[in-house]
């Protein structure tokens, strides 16, 4: 008796089994589907003409991105932030090689002084520019958001300056060999000499 309940039992559970897995199944296999009409490819048709051939504007930076969000608003956000940091990693990576050169070919300061200079002005100046450029233009496709944004280079300029000068206080010595040998001056006309470039976000 004993071994006919317990086969019972277990025929009763693989008969639920059964009976739950004939609507888990397609239910499961509706969810796969939906999940997949959900996902759309990016043609170019759905991308602006400017967003695939960024304009090169003479004494602008240029940084474009774009985002699809649940919300309208969030997804501005997002691609408006997104082109922002393509502008600042863009002077960034000029700042820094007007910097290296610079530093090389003047000599001033120890290897691991001009290193630290280097890598401090140029991430100041990111972080300052990241917050300062401005949107030109924005554009919906399809519920996805482009965005472009510049910077001027002359403020670029003018601040990197500036944040050279404050960077190089924080070594007293470098800061004096500087003043010594007129680097800031001869700096100077090395970011005046910098040119601007237009960078893009890779499309989500």
């Amino acid at each position: 008796m004993v071994i006919t309940t317990y086969r019972n039992t277990i025929t009763n559970k693989e008969i639920r089994n059964i009976k739950m897995n004939k609507y888990l199944i397609p239910m499961v296999g509706l969810m796969l589907i939906v999940g997949c009409a959900g996902t759309k490819t990016i043609s170019k048709s759905d991308v602006p003409d400017w967003y695939l051939n960024p304009p090169k504007y003479e004494g602008l930076f240029v940084g474009v991105g774009d985002a699809l969000r649940p919300q309208m608003s969030l997804s501005k956000k997002v691609a408006t932030n997104r082109a922002r940091v393509e502008i600042s990693e863009a002077v960034a990576t000029e700042v820094k090689s007007v910097l290296k050169d610079y530093m090389q070919a003047s000599g001033i300061g120890s290897e691991a002084s001009a290193l630290e200079f280097t890598e401090s002005v140029s991430k100041s100046l990111s972080n300052k520019v990241l917050n300062g450029s401005i949107i030109e233009k924005t554009e919906i496709k399809d519920g996805r958001v482009f965005v472009m944004v510049t910077y001027d280079i002359n403020e670029v300029r003018t601040i990197a300056k500036e944040t050279a000068r404050n960077a190089a206080k924080k070594e007293e010595a470098l800061y004096n060999e500087f003043k010594a040998r007129q680097g800031f001056e001869s700096l100077d006309k090395e970011f005046d000499e910098m040119e601007s470039a237009t960078s893009v976000a890779a499309p989500e």
